[in-house]
């Protein structure tokens, strides 16, 4: 199959240091990957890509396109070749589609243990003695989180009841739920009422060793997808009274609207390839990072593995990810407090050094996330054990328990 780029680059990096043999022992003997839409090459399908070759397991998915799909891992579809496979076109008859269609799929109920990666594929109802594990990369933004910022219309509050109440109570089947984050873990305890004790926290894949500082430019750097949610616009209007230099990478539908208010100081470069990414976040004196309640935030390590300091918004899991002076400074989401931030990045820089920033970023390695994998699955697998009470033990034990009782 052919492999085609993706413009959003903020997913796992797929040249994670592959460790042949490691789902391959009994233990894992008979393990899946369920994914929902493979309709790009973002970090969730990069995630479910490194689960599928770390368990050395199939990797099944609903709506896809085949130029996405990795060459290296055993793919199959689940809707592709329906009559209804048209329904992948719109959002809202494909979600509506999953939510009837994924509840009974006989090919996944072959496994002894199935890994689901993103939201769509989990209305699926696994058999009793199936083990089921739930990678959580983001509980549905509308209905939960996000909430507030974008049920204006009426409609909109409409689906997002309608979501909240029938996602819910059938879709809640995981012996474990695997969060990318803490926050997420968090919207998975407040939203969906699930216990603290199901859920673990791994969070994604980061080739970090392959990033290294570089001789440093005089220039600032932004990388993401040019959608509304970045808030890229802040970012650039923020340098209309800086006397220094921004490149912005990334492609998307705001790039027009972007350059034709950017002051002179901004250069756009659009779509970058992993070569010129690590060479840019090696050299840029900080990367500036502006998104919306960010889940994750992929291209914040990126550049902590770099040995390159994040300046970025207090929201999401970014404010969690930026230690305020140390690797970087937490700002508003406006123009006037991104400036602020850069111009205190100018005068003080970071207590961190570049090797000091490396290390930090060690903890979202790509083998930190095979380790944790491995326990999560390990741990879904123990607690999804029928538990048979032993009769006759039992009937000694209760006997022992009157005799003592007695002779008091």
């Amino acid at each position: 199959m052919n492999s085609k780029e993706s413009e959003d680059d903020e997913g796992v990096d797929e040249t994670a240091d592959a460790d042949p043999g490691l789902g391959s022992s009994e233990i894992f003997d008979s393990i899946a990957v369920a994914h929902g839409n493979y309709l790009e090459r973002g970090g969730a399908e990069r995630v479910s890509n490194e689960l599928a070759r770390l368990f050395d397991a199939p990797l099944y998915y609903g709506f896809g396109d085949d130029d996405y799909l990795p060459e290296d891992v055993e793919t199959t579809s689940l809707f592709n070749d329906s009559p209804v496979s048209f329904l992948k076109r719109n959002v809202l008859t494909r979600d509506l589609y999953y939510a009837w269609a994924a509840q009974r799929l006989p090919e996944l109920t072959e496994y002894d243990t199935l890994i689901l990666s993103k939201n769509e594929l989990s209305w699926y109802v696994p058999e009793d003695e199936q083990t089921l594990v739930h990678y959580i990369h983001s509980t549905p933004r509308t209905p939960y989180d996000l909430f507030q910022q974008r049920a204006e219309s009426p409609i909109t509050r409409l689906y997002a009841f309608l979501a909240r109440t029938l996602f819910l109570p059938n879709t809640n089947y995981p012996d474990r739920f695997v969060a990318n984050s803490e926050l997420v873990a968090r919207r998975v305890q407040r939203y969906w009422g699930v216990p603290s004790e199901k859920v673990s926290v791994v969070y994604p894949p980061v080739s970090v060793e392959e990033y290294e500082p570089r001789k440093r430019a005089d220039y600032y750097l932004t990388y993401s997808r040019l959608i509304p949610e970045k808030r890229i616009d802040a970012i650039v209007d923020a340098f209309n009274e800086l006397d220094a230099e921004l490149v912005v990478g990334g492609a998307g539908g705001e790039r027009d609207e972007l350059q034709a208010r950017s002051p002179e100081n901004v250069t756009f470069v659009g779509y970058m390839d992993e070569q010129e990414k690590k060479r840019r976040l090696g050299e840029t004196k900080a990367l500036l990072f502006n998104a919306m309640n960010e889940d994750f935030g992929m291209i914040p390590v990126e550049a902590f593995a770099s040995g390159t300091p994040v300046l970025g918004v207090a929201e999401g899991y970014t404010k969690y990810q930026v230690r305020d002076g140390k690797n970087g400074y937490t700002h508003n989401p406006t123009p006037e407090s991104i400036r602020e931030s850069i111009m205190r990045f100018e005068r003080e820089d970071v207590a961190w050094s570049s090797a000091q920033i490396e290390t930090y970023a060690q903890r979202y390695s790509a083998t930190a996330f095979r380790e944790g994998m491995r326990e999560a699955v390990l741990r879904a697998r123990e607690d999804s054990q029928v538990r048979v009470l032993d009769v006759e033990r039992e009937r000694m034990y209760h006997s022992r328990t009157q005799e003592s009782d007695g002779h008091k």
